[in-house]
């Protein structure tokens, strides 16, 4: 992460001349306050006052969103200062800071481009593109193994990213929801390793290929399954975590695990599916 002198120094073209507050505050609390200040001249463009609608707009450019759990102060604020003013949702100044002082670092970290991916628009530009061109591949076959999974529709078509910064982009038929079926594998694994640590998780489960099908219920040279992404070895995993609690505890600490990191969107379970994918 950069020093926040450097941040100041990136800012400071944007900031007003006139406006810029004195120097003698070099405390946290008075350089925080600077960058709240900095960040407001460089959305504000010249301006007052700034529509919290151009703030949204800015933010959602570089790839976060407003209802990221990190902005939750953030956003809570401006509801606020919405609901409880005669503003008319316009921030002057102080306002902004007041709104913006829980989640300053990261807010200047956005609009620097300083996350993985630097130009969040043009990036997603792309995606969309390569979206509409595979969005004419009609090919293939829906599972069927399972007849819940035989009645999904084929031409539902979504996309969702998110990178290592939270930076968010969905394209499609993204607020349908669909069943994670194996592709939850890796999430479990996740759930294990952060929980348990590395070296106690890996006592049970290997981290090599197998080389057979991912339902062979095989063992390596150790006697554990090969690996936590096929059957054996995702078993494993499930049976680690919280092995102090009964089924249904297991069952809510999983789904609000997982609910966490999807970022507190929703995220269900489907007893159809997993009550025929039970007699398969």
């Amino acid at each position: 992460m950069l020093q926040k002198e450097e941040q100041v120094a990136v800012l400071r073209p944007h900031f007003p001349p006139h406006s810029l507050p004195p120097n003698s505050d070099s405390s946290e609390s008075g350089m925080l306050s600077r960058l709240g200040d900095l960040l407001f001249y460089t959305i504000a463009e010249g301006q007052e006052r700034i529509p919290i609608h151009k703030f949204t707009t800015a933010l959602k450019a570089t790839g976060l969103q407003t209802s990221d759990p990190r902005l939750r102060d953030c956003m809570s604020e401006m509801h606020r200062v919405v609901q409880e003013s005669s503003s008319g949702g316009l921030l002057d100044r102080d306002l902004f800071r007041k709104c913006v002082s829980s989640n300053i670092v990261l807010l200047t970290q956005a609009f620097r481009k300083k996350f993985v991916i630097p130009d969040f628009e043009e990036f997603t530009g792309h995606v969309d593109r390569i979206f509409e061109d595979v969005k004419e591949l009609t090919g293939g076959k829906v599972a069927a193994y399972i007849p819940q999974l035989a009645k999904s529709n084929p031409d539902l078509w979504g996309v969702s990213l998110c990178t290592v910064d939270g930076q968010r982009h969905s394209v499609g038929h993204t607020k349908i929801p669909f069943c994670l079926q194996s592709c939850v594998k890796p999430l479990t694994y996740a759930i294990s390793i952060s929980t348990l640590g590395t070296d106690y998780v890996h006592k049970f489960v290997g981290k090599e290929p197998s080389g057979l099908r991912y339902n062979k219920l095989s063992l390596n040279e150790e006697g554990i399954p090969h690996n936590p992404m096929v059957n054996a070895g995702a078993i494993v995993v499930s049976s680690l975590i919280k092995m102090d609690c009964n089924k249904a505890e297991k069952f809510d600490f999983v789904l609000q695990y997982l609910n966490k990191m999807a970022g507190n969107e929703y995220m269900g379970f489907s007893n159809a599916t997993a009550f025929l994918r039970g007699w398969t």
